[in-house]
């Protein structure tokens, strides 16, 4: 264990639950025949991990397709910079596999997310090897997704609670001028390999 309270790199073998696409190619290859997740890999210090730049010669005039296109990329970049210049040492969001600690936070998870999960499958898989991964309240993410401005002041405080680790329910945020507050549900951003107990999925 690192000396952050939410960054963690061992090797013990540890359990974690996951929710899978069994409609998707690539899960069921990995999980039926290979066995495993393997993340991306990690992002040297100092470096970005972003697949897109903001535009700088944007003029600010969007149309509502628009906004569902990039709203949810924004809050990524909003993170993933913040990460780049005050956590370089934390998994990044765009390369790291999502897990959850427990199978009750996970369906805590799905009761949330119902849209996300839809007909996903939990489930439990161990480390294998060398492993760096950090924990989060992912209600912060949860609040930049939401259909709301935010000033570059409140992106920030948002985004350096996350990879802090604070929970949500424990600050004071708006939305809309009102009181906005979640109970926590913490993800896991892993990077290393994953070995699944259950390799079966549905023809």
């Amino acid at each position: 264990m690192t000396s952050e309270s939410n960054l963690f790199i061992g090797d013990e073998p540890q359990d974690f639950w996951v929710w899978v696409n069994p409609a998707n190619w690539l899960v069921r290859h990995q999980i039926s025949l290979i066995g495993c997740f393997t993340s991306a890999g990690n992002v040297g210090r100092g470096k970005s991990n972003l697949p897109f730049l903001p535009n700088s010669e944007f003029a600010g005039d969007v149309s509502p397709f628009s906004i569902g296109v990039t709203h949810h990329y924004t809050a990524e970049y909003n993170f993933e910079v913040n990460r780049e210049f005050y956590f370089s040492d934390y998994p990044s969001r765009l390369n790291a596999i999502y897990l959850l600690r427990s199978e009750a936070e996970a369906e805590e998870y799905r009761k949330r997310h119902m849209g996300h999960v839809g007909n996903r499958l939990l489930r439990q898989a161990r480390s294998v090897g060398p492993y760096a991964y950090s924990t989060h309240d992912s209600s912060w993410v949860d609040f930049l997704r939401l259909n709301h401005s935010c000033d570059d002041e409140t992106i920030h405080q948002v985004a350096q609670a996350y990879w802090r680790g604070v929970n949500v329910e424990d600050c004071e945020l708006k939305s809309f001028g009102k009181p906005w507050a979640q109970s926590p549900i913490i993800e896991v951003l892993y990077l290393g390999r994953i070995d699944f107990y259950d390799r079966s999925l549905p023809e």
